[in-house]
C-alpha cells in the first residue's frame, strides 16, 4: 500500500497537487524523506547542488512552510516566495547545465522534503509530459507573481501593496475560520516587508491602519482577515 498522503494534504496551485495520483506517487518514490528543522537551509545561494526537493508538513494538521530568499548587490537580502506542502523547490538548478543554486530555501516550520536526485527527477518529466506541462505551469505562476510584485511596487503605496500581497496568500493558502480567513502560512512583519520592498516600519504602519479599519487582526508571525470583500477594494481587485 503506498504511504502517499492524500490529494487534499497538497495545497491548491502546488506542484503535487497539479499531478494525478498515479503521476504524484511515482515521483514520491524516485527519493526517501527526511526530516527539516524550522530555520534549517535546504538549499543555499550560489552552491552548487541539483538535488529536487518536494514539501510535505511534518504531522497531520501541521503546516509546511519554506521561504526562498536571495543576497541582492548591496548585501540586503530579497524575499522571493513562499513555498508550502505540494511545493517543488531545487527545480531550477536540476534544469540549468551549471546546477549552480540560484537562491536561498529556508524552512519557516518543521517540515518532511522528498530528495530526488536531479537525473532521476528529468527522466521523470521525460516519461510524464503531464508533469512536465505541470511544472511549465508552475513556474509561469511564479513568474507572474514575480511581475506583479514588480509592478506593484511601481503603481501603488504600501498599504494598497500589502493589501494585495496578503490578498492573494489568503486566497491560495487561507484557512477558514469562524473569525475570517488566516493567513495559512506563518510570516514576520519584516518577511511581509521583503516580499513588497517595504521597510519594517512602514510595513507596521500599513498593518495598523488595516487593522483599525476592521479588515485585518494581527497575530505572531501571522495574520487573520476579517473582510475580504473590503480587503479587495483596497487591493484594487473588487
Amino acid at each position: 500500500m503506498s504511504n502517499a498522503p492524500h490529494p487534499s494534504e497538497w495545497l491548491p496551485g502546488t506542484f503535487l497537487a497539479r499531478l494525478d495520483r498515479a503521476a504524484r506517487e511515482e515521483l514520491l518514490a524516485l527519493g526517501g524523506s527526511r526530516f527539516v528543522h524550522n530555520g534549517e537551509a535546504l538549499t543555499r545561494q550560489g552552491d552548487r547542488g541539483a538535488e529536487v526537493f518536494l514539501l510535505k508538513a511534518a504531522s497531520s494538521g501541521a503546516t509546511a512552510c519554506a521561504k526562498v530568499t536571495r543576497l541582492v548587490p548591496d548585501g540586503s537580502e530579497s524575499l522571493l516566495g513562499i513555498r508550502v506542502a505540494g511545493d517543488v523547490v531545487g527545480e531550477g538548478a536540476a534544469l540549468r547545465e551549471d546546477r549552480t543554486r540560484s537562491a536561498t530555501v529556508t524552512a519557516c516550520s518543521d517540515i518532511v522534503v522528498h530528495a530526488v536526485e536531479p537525473q532521476r527527477f528529468l527522466g521523470y518529466l521525460g516519461r510524464r509530459p503531464d508533469a512536465w506541462q505541470a511544472l511549465c505551469a508552475l513556474i509561469t505562476d511564479r513568474l507572474d507573481w514575480a511581475n506583479r510584485r514588480r509592478l506593484d511596487f511601481a503603481a501603488y503605496d504600501v498599504r494598497v501593496r500589502l493589501a494585495r500581497v496578503v490578498l492573494e496568500l489568503v486566497e491560495r493558502h487561507g484557512v477558514p475560520g469562524p473569525r475570517g480567513v488566516e493567513l495559512g502560512v506563518e510570516m514576520s512583519q519584516q518577511e511581509l516587508g521583503k516580499l513588497i520592498g517595504a521597510k519594517p516600519d512602514a510595513v507596521g504602519a500599513a498593518l495598523r491602519r488595516l487593522r483599525v479599519e476592521g479588515l485585518i487582526t494581527v497575530r505572531y508571525r501571522g495574520l487573520l482577515v476579517q473582510d475580504l470583500d473590503r480587503l479587495r477594494r483596497v487591493a484594487g481587485n473588487d
